[in-house]
């Protein structure tokens, strides 16, 4: 057995990730029902929309991914994580256009033809409709407040938000550590004294701590460390012994999260902790069961575009279509099918006119005038 968290385990929890996600925009409470009567067997209502609201950890679970992967990515050139002012503009300017490039034809795709042929158009019209349409593509409008074409998009935002802090937060960790989190709960604090509660997050600022925890993680191997761990030298009854250990502590975590203390003290840190959590636990029971795994990483490959489309599939192309179906299990079938199949034809449009080696170009281009700028730079004694 592999102690490896590898591209086709962050694959596969990114499959389960995309899972909640369309589950929690779907069903997490009456007014994602979208006024019909839809049956949510074999669970009552309430716990139903308990389960699914409980589901929004995917999007602490992305959060992390990123800075883990970018992390990796880092190391993969430099084990040490040493980076100066070069390699650092390097990263950010080449993670930036890879981040845009991936969501340029999604975004394309789903706007245009949603405003030449229906009358969803949250963008206003004259000056307005131009400048939040160029904000939402460059994915700047979580930051500026502009108007979004679905709410779901606000995430590139936060995506950007991490590519810009990744390179920061390392220069931290190699100085101070396991430590370089104390910034992310310290700054926010003395700005916001309500900070830590439920309601002084934002989107912006809720998952702020999964980007410290990626690059400790990733550095220290700790996901490979705790899976490679046995309480007993019998595999078999350590990992039963792990499982109901994990899953007792995962119970106590999804219902700890609803408390109101949680939420008036607690919530910042229950939004990442509990979404690392879980990936450890997909990591160490379901990552390694074959066929399942190969289900869930051919999702996770997906889980980009599928991310980007699926408001539009289940809300402004498909709604009654979708809800007319009755069932969750099948409404949320129906999304993830179509919003599937709409993937794949992005993807075969990005082959069909050779996207990545376009961006790779655009990236070298932009790597080497930024790089000019920072050799025009004098030197500082």
């Amino acid at each position: 057995m592999t102690y490896d968290f590898s591209k086709k385990d962050t694959l596969t929890v990114k499959g389960i990730a995309i899972i909640f996600l369309i589950c929690y925009h779907c069903f997490s409470s009456a007014d994602r029902l979208c006024g019909y009567d839809v049956s949510l067997a074999p669970f009552s209502r309430s716990t139903a929309f308990y389960l699914f609201e409980s589901m929004n950890i995917c999007v602490g679970m992305f959060a992390f991914l990123s800075s883990y992967g970018l992390t990796k990515t880092i190391m993969f050139k430099n084990r040490n994580l040493e980076l100066d002012n070069r390699t650092s503009s390097e990263f950010i300017t080449k993670r930036t256009i890879s981040l845009l490039g991936s969501f340029l034809i999604p975004y394309l795709l789903c706007t245009v033809p949603t405003l030449i042929f229906t009358d969803f158009n949250p963008y206003g019209t004259d000056i307005g409709f131009f400048f939040n349409f160029i904000a939402d593509m460059f994915g700047v409008a979580g930051f500026i407040g502009s108007k979004l074409m679905i709410g779901t998009w606000w995430y590139m935002s936060f995506a950007l938000v991490i590519i810009f802090l990744l390179p920061l937060t390392v220069r931290l960790y190699k100085k101070f550590g396991v430590f370089c989190v104390v910034p992310y709960i310290v700054v926010p604090v003395l700005l916001d004294s309500s900070f830590l509660s439920a309601g002084g997050l934002t989107n912006m600022t809720r998952w702020l701590l999964t980007i410290p925890m990626g690059i400790i993680i990733a550095d220290l191997k700790i996901f490979e460390r705790l899976k490679k761990a046995s309480p007993v030298k019998n595999k078999v009854v350590s990992k039963i012994i792990k499982l109901v250990i994990l899953t007792a502590v995962l119970v106590f975590l999804v219902i700890f999260r609803k408390t109101d203390w949680c939420e008036k003290y607690f919530f910042y840190f229950i939004s990442s902790l509990l979404p690392v959590y879980f990936i450890y636990y997909i990591y160490e029971f379901i990552c390694d069961i074959p066929i399942l795994n190969t289900v869930l990483s051919f999702l996770g490959k997906h889980s980009s575009n599928i991310f980007f489309v699926h408001t539009f599939v289940r809300y402004v192309w498909f709604k009654d279509i979708a809800y007319s179906l009755g069932n969750w299990s099948i409404i949320f079938l129906f999304v993830l099918a179509v919003s599937l199949l709409i993937s794949i034809v992005i993807m075969l449009i990005q082959w069909l006119v050779r996207w990545n080696k376009f961006l790779k170009f655009i990236s070298d281009k932009a790597v080497k005038f930024c790089n000019k700028i920072l050799d025009a730079e004098p030197a500082v004694s």
